[in-house]
């Protein structure tokens, strides 16, 4: 027992060590939690073990073109054989029947056969149609990586975001403190009138409820990333903060190629699932040839009044063959006619969702840059109107101080700079939304992400 309780102990130990060494000094980046998620995320697992599943099936086709071999056997007891009736004739009693009993109580018989296909027109294309399958599944592990990254992403700006909020908001309380004591002094000396001091208590009670909210929001936001990364809620994540300084530095949009739709999984898979549908209409259309195949069996059986099988002093009959099988279906009542039709109609079908691929690709890759250059010019200015409700507090503090300004004056001051900030915050949310759909409409989220 005690030696159960120290072995748990130091599992334990080492679970925690190991959790403590995949966590890396600082907090996670964007490229960390991404990677985190390659590894760890269920979706990307399910993804990843149904390409293994692809690769099986081709496998399967492979198989199917190779020698089959199959071994049958049997050992029957006749408890009671069968009687036939001969005429009288053959032994001299004509105008009768004898009846006579063939065969032995006892009888075994082991056979084994081999086949080999020799011509099927279909062969060929199932192996091109199993491969290209393969490669549609590599394609979905892809588009799960990617739908992985972009929603790791927006989790992981939401919360950077709401962090950021959040130590504004901590800032602009711990002013709020400081001129709070100021007006205690004040109030008790009298140069200060209790309303005024009420307003600014009850501004410094906003802002504490303010940031309460932000720690709600950001626990909510923290398990929304650890979800999408596929970390147990239970384990401790945290995040490099986000320098406001350092990301405004927003840069132009990179210039998409004029085929970036090419890059996008989802338009991979519409291409090679069309293939898939071309080789299934050929291989329905090949179905009018004949297939050739050889086989070969050999048998031994034996016969005994006792079960005596093991018996070696005793004879074993054998048997064997060889032969071709052909199989041809010459009329099937006009079958691969209509599939050939049906065949035609889906190809169709996706060649008109490539083109709308595209269309929907190169309007979201339109949109995003409209949003993103728009915001960009916005949130220029929230920088300025923030650097302007800066000045007027640090003037409105100066002058309330004096007694020039009142406190109404000076709760507007910080309002209005509490409320720049909110708009550079929401502001920040959007750009990191435009970029991202930019990035995603390219198919280029992955190696985006990666490189944060």
């Amino acid at each position: 027992m005690k030696q159960t309780t120290l072995m748990l102990l130091m599992l334990s130990a080492l679970a925690t060590w190991a959790n403590a060494q995949t966590a890396p000094p600082g907090g996670f980046t964007l490229a960390q939690c991404v990677e985190y998620a390659r590894a760890n995320n269920p979706n990307i697992k399910i993804a990843r073990v149904n390409e293994q599943i692809s690769l099986a099936q081709t496998q399967q086709v492979i198989g199917r073109n190779l020698p089959q071999v199959g071994i049958s056997g049997s050992v029957l007891d006749n408890v009671k054989i069968p009687v036939q009736l001969l005429p009288g004739e053959f032994f001299g009693q004509p105008g009768t029947f004898l009846p006579v009993q063939f065969g032995t109580q006892y009888s075994s018989t082991l056979t084994g056969r081999v086949d080999q296909k020799l011509f099927d027109p279909s062969f060929g294309l199932a192996l091109k149609a199993a491969k290209i399958s393969t490669q549609v599944q590599a394609q979905a592990t892809l588009q799960a990586e990617q739908t992985q990254a972009y929603n790791i992403a927006n989790a992981y700006y939401q919360t950077l975001v709401i962090d950021l909020q959040k130590r504004l908001t901590i800032r602009n309380l711990n002013s709020s403190d400081t001129l709070l004591q100021q007006e205690q002094v004040r109030l008790k000396n009298g140069t200060t009138r209790e309303i005024d001091f009420g307003r600014i208590q009850l501004n410094r009670n906003n802002l504490q409820s303010q940031l309460e909210q932000s720690n709600r929001s950001y626990e909510q936001a923290i398990n929304q990333l650890k979800y999408q990364m596929g970390m147990p809620l239970s384990e401790t994540l945290t995040l490099q903060p986000l320098e406001i300084e350092k990301e405004l530095q927003v840069n132009e949009l990179p210039a998409a190629d004029s085929r970036f739709f090419e890059n996008r999984p989802d338009f991979r898979q519409l291409v090679l699932n069309t293939q898939l549908q071309d080789l299934n209409r050929q291989s329905n259309n090949r179905g009018y040839f004949p297939s050739l195949g050889l086989y070969g069996t050999y048998a031994t059986n034996a016969q005994r009044q006792t079960f005596s099988f093991f018996d070696g002093s005793l004879p074993w009959f054998k048997s064997s063959t060889i032969g071709l099988t052909l199989n041809w279906t010459p009329f099937d009542g006009n079958q691969r006619k209509y599939r050939d039709r049906e065949n035609r109609l889906n190809l169709e079908t996706l060649r008109l969702q490539q083109l709308l691929a595209r269309e929907s690709a190169q309007l979201s890759l339109s949109n995003a840059q409209v949003s993103y250059q728009n915001l960009v010019i916005d949130i220029q200015r929230e920088r300025d109107n923030i650097e302007l409700a800066r000045k007027i507090l640090s003037v409105t503090e100066l002058e309330y101080k004096e007694g020039i300004a009142t406190s109404v004056t000076l709760i507007d001051a910080k309002d209005a700079l509490t409320t720049a900030q909110n708009n550079l915050a929401n502001r920040l949310i959007s750009l990191y939304q435009a970029r991202l759909d930019y990035e995603n409409s390219q198919g280029t989220i992955l190696q985006y992400v990666t490189q944060k």
